[in-house]
């Protein structure tokens, strides 16, 4: 079985999707990832895979430039796709809809669409307005609809009229031994991740600080789009509290060093805000890669205090939980982090042993292995995109 990966993004950006590819390479798929790099963001690129080529396009640049990159792009896919003659299309973004569309009529491959971001209804751009409505058409059409989430899986059930499957975003299942337990010492906070205000709030420098000397932070990631500049801003607050030796930045960081410098750590921030209007925001439970990520090295989530959250992961043992509007708030869990080392390594201990059982990929990703590998049949809702109507979203 070949399975085309299409992607307007690096593949090494969504561990998911490598985290399948792989599932699916180890069944004895041959895989090829079609992706594109991410300007300045080279620690993104996915490492090598038996079994799984990846082919990237340079970055793309801004402006108007980039709607012509898109088109290269697009152009590009169909291309190889068609010489590849794939039995499957996993599209896995937005912009890869109408390029699923147009590949699936020309090639008559089946179609997975596995949406990990849900794009905003409201877009002023017409390019990005094709695109949803291409992703529409894919909803109905598809041999299998995926997301992280139960809540997200449902909007699209709702919306195709049609079964979806929730897959959460956990890591494979850990193999080896539990993590070693940390050194008493300091109590060492990492976060991981795309840095912004939502995710990352100043607050928590000053939650650092006022939880103690004995606490430190270490941030590992990459600026947003819509967040530049708010890695100053944090610098910024440190240097004014006087910890800029507790905090350190470290920018983007090649996965082999994360996973190191987690295996360090005794508490991983995985914070949402209290409030958005952004549904990828609302719906964050089994999404979020961070908590199974920290969870998989030994580090405590803390997370925000909010209803789906503490159900989930708080209320049964597995996380902390905090207000990120309130320093206070973060500064007393880091407070008691620090103090109730033996508790911290039982919420761990505790952790590791679900990711063993269900909170894994293997486990999350089995029913779409199952309708790839056995195929199932399509869906009764689901129709056949002709040439012409596929065609008709560039």
């Amino acid at each position: 079985m070949r399975v085309l990966h299409v992607q307007y993004t690096s593949p090494g950006a969504y561990p998911p999707l490598l985290r399948g590819a792989a599932l699916l390479a180890d069944a004895g798929a041959d895989i090829l990832m079609l992706g594109r790099r991410v300007l300045g963001l080279d620690a993104l690129d996915a490492p090598p895979m038996e079994g799984v080529d990846i082919r990237l396009v340079p970055a793309a640049a801004d402006g108007w430039r980039l709607k012509a990159h898109y088109a290269r792009y697009a152009a590009w896919v169909v291309r190889e796709g068609a010489a590849w003659k794939p039995d499957w299309i996993y599209a896995s973004d937005l912009l890869a809809a109408p390029i699923a569309l147009a590949l699936g009529a020309l090639t008559g491959a089946r179609i997975a669409y596995h949406e990990h971001d849900a794009p905003s209804p409201e877009q002023p751009s017409w390019t990005i307005r094709q695109c949803l409505a291409a992703r529409r058409r894919l909803i109905r059409r598809a041999d299998l609809i995926v997301t992280p989430n139960a809540e997200r899986s449902a909007a699209l059930a709702r919306l195709g009229g049609r079964h979806v499957v929730t897959a959460w975003n956990c890591p494979r299942r850990p193999r080896g031994a539990a993590p070693a337990r940390r050194e008493r010492g300091a109590l060492r906070v990492v976060y991981r991740g795309s840095i912004n205000g939502e995710r990352l709030p100043v607050s928590v420098v000053d939650a650092v600080a006022a939880a103690g000397s004995d606490v430190t932070m270490a941030i590992a990631g990459y600026e947003t789009v819509g967040s530049r500049g708010h890695v100053v801003a944090i610098e910024s607050r440190a240097r004014a509290l006087g910890i800029s030796d507790r905090v350190r930045v470290l920018g983007t960081v090649p996965e082999a060093r994360l996973e190191v410098l987690c295996a360090q750590s005794h508490v991983g921030l995985a914070l949402m805000p209290i409030e958005s209007l952004d549904e990828n925001m609302r719906h964050m439970t089994g999404a979020s890669n961070k908590v199974f990520e920290y969870w998989s090295t030994g580090v405590v989530p803390l997370v925000s205090d909010l209803p789906d959250w503490r159900a989930t992961f708080v209320d049964p043992g597995y996380a902390l939980a905090c207000d990120p509007r309130q320093a206070h708030s973060a500064a007393q869990v880091l407070r008691w982090a620090a103090d109730r080392r033996d508790d911290l390594r039982t919420i761990a201990a505790r952790a590791w042993d679900r990711l063993q059982t269900d909170w894994n990929y293997e486990t999350q990703f089995a029913p779409v292995m199952d309708v790839m590998l056995g195929g199932a049949a399509r869906p009764p809702s689901a129709a056949t995109a002709t040439p012409t109507e596929a065609a008709c979203v560039f």
